[in-house]
């Protein structure tokens, strides 16, 4: 069963998207991955800042995007291995938990959890996902997290009013990824809890307005992942007097079908739907990279094909914005479409890399005697 794994896992490696410069999506995802690590705060002494990494080129690490940044150290690590990769996501999970309230509970950003329960996964080791659940689920079930003494509908209040105004939008993506933690670590009342924070954020959606308010794309994105992580593929028709072109819909597959009908042929997805005449600059990496996991998760929770292609060319686009050059940059990715600065964002950067690790080739793509045609299958109604 091992050989098969690992034939499987190589024919998907062997798969993947090229590179301008003749690599793979995997070696893209390598190279972003050694940024990462390189990246990463270490040797200070500071629980409070090893293993964790800053926006840019700061020097203090930002407490809420060590969960994000790590998760594409863990799913290369799952594709290729390599310890420095297992060794600074262990760090990363050490950094959250020593990031604490004044009362000591430790401070959990909304990927956070997700991230130490893939942490877990990928080692074999059940100390992160432990964490999560004593350290954040356990408290929110007692009403008692944080400096406010959160319980969970009290703490998911508390980011939907974080996310307000010109931040709307980022609700459903705020969510995306906890329904199905508290599912496999949590508990079933939170996850309801938490799929009913993404479904709401939904309907808060707003692309009326772009230069008032953030991405609804990427919200769009939080959706589609999040829904398809927990297994939804139906609920109530969405109510979002804000945004037309997902109002009314009721299925993951329309949801998804949405989103990669956004998709620009050239692999990205702009920042908002919603531009009037939008540039290349409004080519987005985050977008891009969230729209290629969504996607990845949809098709997985629907057991279809359909978005093979888009995610393809959504790879192929991301890493068109690797930096290729030698210096300290290389591997690291830039913001968006025609951004020339030196400084690279280090969340896009593992979100990107998460987005590129290419899924090993199941069963259903083999023949006997050799490998069967892949065929893009038309989009069900």
């Amino acid at each position: 069963m091992k050989q098969l794994t690992m034939i499987l896992t190589m024919v998907g490696l062997m798969l993947a998207s090229s590179l301008a410069h003749g690599g793979t999506a995997l070696d893209a995802a390598k190279d972003g991955a050694d940024y990462l690590v390189g990246e990463q705060i270490s040797g200070t002494g500071d629980p409070t800042q090893d293993g964790g990494w800053t926006w840019n080129s700061g020097t203090t690490a930002a407490v809420n995007i060590a969960g994000p940044t790590a998760y594409g150290l863990v799913r290369y690590y799952n594709a290729a291995g390599g310890s420095a990769y297992l060794d600074a996501a262990k760090a990363a999970s050490d950094f959250i938990s020593n990031t604490t309230y004044a009362g000591g509970e430790a401070r959990y950003s909304t990927f956070d959890p997700y991230f130490n329960w893939q942490l877990s996964l990928a080692a074999s080791d059940n100390t992160y996902s432990n964490r999560t659940k004593t350290e954040f689920f356990d408290i929110l079930t007692a009403g008692t997290y944080g400096d406010a003494n959160y319980d969970t509908a009290g703490w998911i209040g508390a980011v939907q009013t974080a996310r307000t105004g010109t931040w709307v939008n980022l609700r459903p993506w705020e969510f995306s990824t906890i329904a199905v933690t508290a599912k496999n670590i949590g508990n079933s009342g939170q996850e309801a809890l938490f799929k009913q924070g993404i479904l709401d954020g939904l309907e808060t959606l707003d692309n009326t307005a772009p230069g008032s308010v953030y991405s609804d794309l990427i919200g769009v994105t939080g959706g589609v992942r999040g829904l398809a992580l927990d297994d939804v593929t139906t609920f109530t028709a969405i109510s979002s007097s804000n945004h037309a072109g997902i109002d009314g819909i009721d299925s993951l597959l329309g949801l998804a079908n949405y989103l990669a009908d956004q998709q620009n042929t050239d692999g990205s997805w702009y920042w908002h739907s919603g531009l009037a005449t939008p540039g290349e600059d409004d080519k987005d990496t985050q977008t891009t990279s969230y729209a290629v996991l969504a996607l990845e998760a949809a098709a997985d929770a629907l057991s279809i094909s359909d978005y093979d292609d888009e995610i393809a060319d959504g790879r192929t686009w991301l890493m068109t914005m690797q930096v290729t050059d030698a210096g300290a940059s290389f591997g690291g990715f830039l913001s968006y479409s025609g951004d020339l600065g030196d400084v690279i964002n280090n969340e896009i950067s593992g979100e990107a890399v998460a987005a590129l690790v290419p899924e090993p080739v199941t069963m259903s793509m083999l023949a006997v005697g050799g490998l069967a045609l892949i065929r893009r299958k038309r989009r069900r109604a």
